[in-house]
């Protein structure tokens, strides 16, 4: 405030040379013994020269000053003009248009970078001067709108990720900020598209199977849990089914986990085509599958089973398996009152279905002890071979082998194997006495 004081100097001193001139004059009419004005003139004048040197000094200074703040104030103006044009992300500046009542109409987009312009397929050139609205399409400036005069009257930032329209704006996914000003908004807008699939990915990779692009046993239980509460809000029944593959080890045994994988990706898609497109089914580890379907009951179960028998039927006499797929279902009914947690309604429906694979088991038991046995005819290759006749021996061998046996000693021959008797005319060799 001195400052402000002091350049007043000049004033105030060419107001009290004033005064003292006009007391000078007022002395010397009244005849006083003071010295006249002609005589401290020169000393009036020399006082006004140095206030005004004075004046003009400060003066200077605070000229020096302002200039100084000037440049700084346009050096840094400068440099946020370059960092927001060399931004990657999409800035724009935006002054309030208001009426005379003072109620906001429109923006004005005072300065865009090349990155926002990009991104909603603008120049630069195109969109500097222009109202809001008439910039950018009708629907996305019309929620803008309202958006950014909440966020100017609430005097609150507006921050944001949303899902857009890539023939609207060059992104799919954007985060959006748009912080108040003195009488305007600062928006800044990025592409987080890539992001956005990492994270969806990512997610999904939580929560589905990947081989048979189920729901997994996080991602069933989650949602299925959700459904059950809607479902008791609302009053409805809901239905929760547990199916298990027969004999999948036996089919990883003989034809290989390929083959076994090839049977889980068909069984998935036999459960997905058999119930509705709102119900929810997961693989819950293994061979093991799990289907919730609200607004369902007994008879709700019964249409499944019977069309999840029908495809089942119409895949296996496809040939696209070497083996036979079987299924058992277990399920139970699930009433708006049953308070049971989703685990406890999971193993209801477990102990359903392996209380049918055991009766199953005793029936396919009980048909193969009463079924007749089939008498087989056996077959050239399992026929027992013909017992060949002897071969006779020529009488000549016959007579040699009994003249040999006869002259062997008695001790240690059996009798009740004996050669053939000699046939007559035949020579028998003698020993010398």
């Amino acid at each position: 405030m001195f400052d402000h004081l002091a350049l007043r100097t000049p004033f105030w001193g060419a107001i009290s040379l004033a005064a003292v001139s006009a007391a000078g004059l007022s002395l010397g009419q009244a005849g006083s013994t003071l010295p006249s004005l002609v005589d401290v003139s020169p000393w009036i004048a020399g006082t006004a020269l140095l206030v005004a040197v004075a004046g003009w000094r400060l003066l200077h200074r605070d000229l020096l000053r302002r200039t100084q703040d000037d440049d700084r104030l346009r050096d840094r103006v400068q440099r946020l003009h370059d960092a927001m044009h060399a931004n990657v992300d999409g800035m724009f500046l935006l002054r309030s248009v208001r009426s005379a009542a003072g109620e906001i109409t429109d923006f004005e987009i005072s300065d865009v970078n090349a990155s926002g312009a990009a991104t909603v397929y603008r120049t630069r050139d195109q969109l500097i001067g222009r109202p809001l609205r008439e910039a950018l399409p009708g629907p996305i400036a019309e929620l803008l709108f309202e958006r950014y005069v909440d966020a100017i009257t609430l005097r609150s930032p507006l921050v944001e990720e949303v899902r857009v329209n890539r023939r609207t704006l060059a992104a799919s996914w954007l985060f959006h900020q748009a912080a108040p000003t003195a009488d305007g908004l600062a928006v800044t807008i990025r592409d987080v598209s890539v992001r956005k699939r990492d994270e969806i990915r990512l997610r999904k990779a939580c929560l589905v199977d990947e081989l048979t692009q189920l729901y997994n046993r996080r991602g069933f239980m989650t949602l299925a849990e959700q459904h059950l509460r809607i479902a008791r809000r609302q009053g409805k029944d809901a239905l929760v089914m547990y199916v298990d593959m027969d004999n999948f080890k036996q089919l990883n045994d003989t034809h290989g986990h390929a083959m076994g994988d090839r049977a889980l990706k068909a069984v998935s898609r036999l459960l997905q085509s058999t119930v509705r497109d709102c119900d929810i089914v997961g693989r819950m580890g293994g061979d093991e599958f799990t289907v919730i379907a609200l607004d369902a009951d007994g008879n709700g179960a019964k249409a499944i089973q019977k069309r999840l028998d029908e495809r089942l039927a119409l895949f296996n006499a496809s040939g696209e398996l070497p083996a036979t797929l079987a299924l058992t279902v277990g399920h139970t009914r699930v009433r708006s009152s049953d308070s049971a947690a989703l685990p406890e309604l999971l193993a209801r429906a477990d102990q359903l279905l392996y209380a049918r694979k055991r009766r199953r088991r005793l029936t396919n038991a009980t048909a193969a002890r009463h079924q007749p046995a089939v008498q087989q005819t056996p077959t050239s290759a399992t026929r027992r071979p013909a017992r060949l006749a002897p071969m006779p021996i020529p009488p000549e061998v016959a007579a040699v082998a009994h003249a040999a046996a006869m002259a062997l000693p008695n001790a240690g021959v059996s009798t009740s194997h004996t050669l053939p008797a000699p046939v007559p005319g035949t020579l028998i060799p003698t020993h010398a006495a």
